[in-house]
């Protein structure tokens, strides 16, 4: 989901600005899922990094798995395909602008296209292919997420003033416009030229080849960068007068995850993930609901989410292919798995997985562009949102 620049006009009250924080009513969702959106990617996390302390020589292991996990399990990697089952159940997303389902049709071939020559890229030069892949998927990986981060803001901001919560301050909403490429620059920085650790020849957490353009030392300037960007932003958020304590706790958590990501990218690297896949999650079922005026759907209410999960299983499967590949649980891989892993079939079918997460990408920086009327008027009724 992608952020509205042009988010609903806000009225000031007439009482004295309090720092106070309310809940009442300001859920996106309800108190249990924005509470599970937000405590589920902290777990994972958190348990996954205490139970690699306690194993040592082999930590890495629960990385991988914990980063898989927020990938195939908890969506981001898999989420991608709930954006065309919205588009089959409600095709008023898809046509809410008049060129619009042309330019996703479009959009969707070219990302398909770009699908292949990666798949033909492989074979010509698999440094090549995982340089491009590694390049391409982080940085646009990372706008996405941060994007959507954004949009979440948006849309806390929106509930506040339909409950009439004091107006945010405009120092916030300047924030706002920053967030993603000033967050966008400082993950991308630390992950591509910093290296990861202190140790002498430590290399980039994403290392493709590229050397260690900057010490390990230069992690404090963007540290620093980050700590004010977010002072600063709490500061004006709490300075609003009654502000809201949904939408405080998912900056919170959205600051834990950036920070986290600089500090230790290979946790940061289940945090983000995993909040983003859920986020989706939570969208998507709710855009999925029925509405009043809505064509007769062959999806209720009760099919929402056994739809959803079928629609992401072939990934899913997908997903446990790789894990077996990779053997992350014994160490090795197996001779038989060796042959899977460079088989023709496989590697078409991730590169085809690879297409639609462009696909994705391209569609929903359509289908989020708030600031058409009509885009943001539909969107906004398919969200529960509309006055």
């Amino acid at each position: 989901m992608t952020s509205s620049s042009s988010t609903a006009a806000f009225t000031p009250p007439s009482t004295a600005p309090t720092s106070t924080l309310s809940f009442q009513g300001l859920w996106l969702f309800s108190a249990r899922r924005d509470g599970l959106l937000l405590l589920v990617p902290l777990a994972l996390t958190g348990l996954a990094w205490m139970l690699s302390l306690l194993m040592g020589p082999v930590s890495g292991t629960v990385n991988r798995m914990a980063i898989w996990t927020a990938q195939y399990i908890l969506g981001n990697g898999t989420h991608v395909v709930l954006t065309f089952l919205l588009f089959a159940v409600h095709r008023d997303v898809l046509t809410a602008e008049p060129r619009q389902p042309r330019l996703v049709l479009l959009g969707s071939l070219g990302m398909l296209a770009v699908g292949g020559l990666m798949f033909s890229l492989y074979y010509v030069d698999a440094r090549g292919y995982a340089i491009v892949v590694g390049v391409l998927f982080n940085v646009f990986g990372l706008h996405h997420t941060f994007s959507q981060c954004k949009g979440f803001w948006s849309l806390h901001l929106l509930r506040g003033h339909q409950a009439g919560l004091s107006a945010p301050l405009p120092f916030e909403r300047r924030l706002q416009q920053v967030f993603v490429p000033l967050m966008l620059t400082l993950v991308l920085v630390r992950f591509f030229f910093v290296a990861e650790t202190e140790l002498p020849g430590d290399t980039p957490y994403l290392d493709i080849h590229q050397g260690t353009p900057l010490p390990h030392g230069a992690l404090a300037v963007l540290l620093a960068v980050w700590l004010g960007y977010f002072l600063l932003l709490f500061r004006a958020v709490l300075r609003s007068g009654t502000a809201s304590g949904p939408k405080v706790l998912y900056l919170f958590t959205v600051a834990l995850g950036t920070g986290l990501s600089l500090m230790a990218p290979a946790w940061g690297n289940v945090l983000l993930p995993a909040l983003h896949g859920l986020e989706y999650y939570l969208l998507t079922a709710r855009m999925l609901e029925p509405r009043e005026g809505d064509p007769p759907s062959r999806l209720g209410r009760a099919f929402i989410w056994p739809a959803m999960v079928l629609s992401m299983l072939p990934l899913v499967a997908l997903g446990v292919v790789h894990l077996v590949v990779s053997g992350p649980v014994v160490g090795t891989v197996s001779a038989a798995a060796a042959d899977l892993k460079s088989h023709m079939v496989l590697r078409g079918l991730t590169t085809l997985s690879l297409a639609v997460v462009l696909a994705h990408y391209f569609a929903d920086a359509l289908i989020y562009r708030f600031r058409i009327p009509s885009i943001r008027r539909v969107m906004l009724r398919r969200l529960g949102f509309a006055s």
